[in-house]
């Protein structure tokens, strides 16, 4: 059995799904700004805001919800506290909403200046509260005094580690006196040999001649008879 094809889906951290996000969210800021824009301007009015600053009624109201929102995202990110962004956030846009259905619905004269006095009275707080996310958002934070001033805490100290044993030498044997160098004898100069002396040559004396008898000749012929 073969398996099924794997169905496509849309990835949700795509680039282009945060792009759609981005445009809508976008679109429907503005189309609540410019609704909300001409209820506020009227209700601005019940305040008793000359007609020709009402329009800035709507833009501090609406304005401030989407500067807190942002404060609020910056802080998360960088790890404080954003209750207070929240808050506010939470603050403009519910007097945003009942400013717009006050007017919707039409409410009698008490009410609408009740409306009229929260909405000029919320203009400056925004002030005060915007500068003090600016200066969140823009001056760095320095060191607190207790961050500052606190000791540091004392680290045990190790104990040292004992000294190895020394080890002592072995005593070296006494060394010998080395001995005395013998002092060699000086060469005794071998004489020349002489030269050696042709012995002389000895004549041979000459004997004296013996003379041969007759009887010596009749003796040596006889032996060579008999030898023959």
């Amino acid at each position: 059995m073969t398996a099924p094809a794997p169905v496509a889906r849309i990835a949700a951290d795509s680039r282009p799904v945060l792009i759609v996000t981005v445009i809508t969210t976008a679109a429907v800021a503005l189309a609540s700004f410019a609704l909300s824009f001409a209820s506020l301007r009227d209700a601005a009015l019940w305040g008793r805001v000359p007609e020709g600053l009402a329009f800035l009624v709507p833009v501090v109201i609406d304005a401030s919800v989407l500067v807190y929102g942002l404060v609020a995202l910056v802080l998360r990110s960088r790890g404080r506290s954003g209750a207070w962004a929240w808050t506010l956030m939470l603050l403009f846009t519910v007097v945003s909403i009942g400013a717009n259905a006050a007017h919707a619905y039409d409410v009698g004269p008490q009410l609408r200046t009740i409306v009229g006095v929260v909405l000029v009275a919320l203009a400056p707080l925004s002030v005060l509260t915007s500068t003090h996310a600016l200066a969140l958002l823009v001056v760095a934070d320095g060191p607190s005094p207790a961050t500052a001033t606190a000791p540091e805490p004392e680290v045990a100290a190790e104990p040292a580690p004992e000294p190895a044993p020394e080890l002592t030498p072995a005593p070296a044997a006494a060394e010998l006196p080395a001995p005395a160098s013998v002092p060699t004898p000086a060469p005794v100069p071998t004489p020349a040999p002489a030269p050696a002396v042709a012995p002389a040559v000895r004549r041979p004396r000459l004997g004296r001649l013996t003379p041969v008898t007759q009887d010596a000749l009749d003796l040596g012929m006889n032996m060579a008879g008999v030898d023959a």
